[in-house]
């Protein structure tokens, strides 16, 4: 297994913004600081929201923003075996239960366990698959913010009813396929990883060391995402949407927003507290645009 070895895994159900050149700036530059490789896998199982349309999209943008993966670029569509495999072993654990329950019977929160008396029942089509959590271990030690415990997630699903396989279980699945050691992402998804994080130690996998940064959010305080319809960033300018990032963490002597993709890529790998600048400019876990 490589050294370092990390990743950047957009969605194909849309053009990348700025929140996620963000978030490929900050992965990159922690892995390549680290003498690492880093991969692109484009998460691409919601067979309603994904297109190939979107998923060239992305890696056409990636590329005019000066973002060269070490590796050849990984799609979720292509491990559909994969996921079933882990499924069973799952199954054979004695840990996955259907569950008929529809969200909205159900209270907020953590899902409280209602159909866990299935476990022990053949998996039921047509139904969502849930994992028993029992056991999880809530606490992070993150390597860019502080030591958090997060709230119990309960029994999440990892099929969905529709059939298809959910995040949490693929992704757990890629990061071990893909032997990756670090997974450098946005906050807003550090809930995720107790239960990515369970489903290897389950499976008997080494987990990834995991490091969550602030998100870029707009004047509205919301998080930059395609569900929010951020705009999408000009490819043939990548130098703006550089300089916007140089603004938000309030860096000086900064290469112009004329220059290239190459310029800025080498103006980042130069700062060793990059970093450390996300973390301190950053107010509530947020970097305001």
């Amino acid at each position: 297994m490589a050294q370092y070895r990390g990743r950047f895994a957009p969605s194909a159900t849309g053009p990348l913004h700025l929140g996620s050149i963000f978030a490929a700036l900050v992965s990159y530059v922690h892995a390549k600081q680290h003498d690492g490789e880093w991969l692109v896998r484009i998460d691409d199982l919601d067979e309603k929201r994904c297109k190939t349309i979107y998923s060239d999209s992305i890696l056409e943008c990636l590329d005019a923003f000066g973002f060269k993966p070490s590796d050849y670029v990984r799609f979720q569509t292509e491990r559909i075996a994969d996921y079933a495999v882990a499924l069973t072993a799952l199954e054979d654990e004695g840990l996955l239960y259907s569950c008929d329950c529809t969200r909205k019977s159900l209270p907020r929160g953590a899902y409280p366990g209602i159909c866990r008396y299935q476990i022990g029942h053949a998996l039921v089509s047509g139904h969502a698959v849930r994992i028993d959590t029992s056991g999880i271990n809530l606490e992070i030690h993150d390597l860019l913010t502080p030591v958090q415990r997060i709230n119990p997630p309960g029994d999440f699903i990892v099929k969905r009813r529709d059939g298809l396989f959910a995040y949490q279980l693929a992704c757990a699945i890629d990061e071990h396929i893909d032997q990756i050691t670090h997974v450098i992402r946005g906050i807003d998804l550090l809930e995720s990883t107790p239960m990515q994080r369970f489903i290897a130690q389950r499976l008997g996998y080494q987990s990834p060391v995991y490091g969550h940064f602030p998100v870029l959010v707009g004047a509205d305080g919301a998080k930059l995402s395609k569900q929010t319809f951020a705009t999408p960033v000009d490819w043939g300018q990548p130098g703006q949407s550089f300089a916007a990032i140089a603004r938000v963490l309030l860096l000086n002597d900064t290469p112009s927003h004329t220059d290239s993709a190459e310029v800025w890529i080498e103006y980042f790998l130069s700062l060793d507290n990059f970093l450390p600048i996300i973390t301190k400019v950053s107010e509530a876990n947020t970097l305001s645009i």
